[in-house]
């Protein structure tokens, strides 16, 4: 899967437990914090607002993370809908892909009711991922 963003997220101490194995509940950390990097990147959080909510993540762990490892994160959009987005992750330590993450987001207004994607951020991402609009 081409990935066209990918960004270190180092792991901390505080991630891992006792016997130095990464807790499954940080992966969703992991690729939060490269999913904030990678619409930085696109210049899209001038603001530092993020406008949008989780709406659903789907975690497929593969090998364990341990303390030490240097990660790193592959992010994309796979598509775009009227309301919302789905975004695909690839944690990774050197080749080895340690848990693959599916998200589905939604953009909200100021009350958190659904509100179509504005339209620069839909032709960052489009132009960026190269994304084809439905015909």
């Amino acid at each position: 899967m081409l990935y066209r963003f990918v960004t270190e997220v180092p792991l901390r101490w505080v991630d891992v437990d006792s016997e130095g194995v990464v807790n499954n509940a940080v992966y969703l950390s992991l690729v939060e914090q490269a999913r904030f990097l990678y619409f930085e990147h696109l210049g899209l959080l001038a603001d530092r607002k993020v406008p949008f909510v989780l709406a659903e993540a789907t975690v497929r762990f593969l090998r364990p993370g341990r303390l030490g490892m240097r990660t790193e994160v592959a992010v994309a959009v796979r598509n775009l809908g009227n309301t919302s987005f789905r975004m695909a992750y690839e944690v990774r330590c050197g080749i080895e892909v340690l848990a693959e993450v599916q998200a589905a987001l939604v953009f909200v207004d100021g009350a958190l009711r659904p509100r179509p994607i504005p339209d620069d951020w839909r032709q960052a991402i489009a132009a960026f991922e190269e994304l084809v609009p439905p015909a």
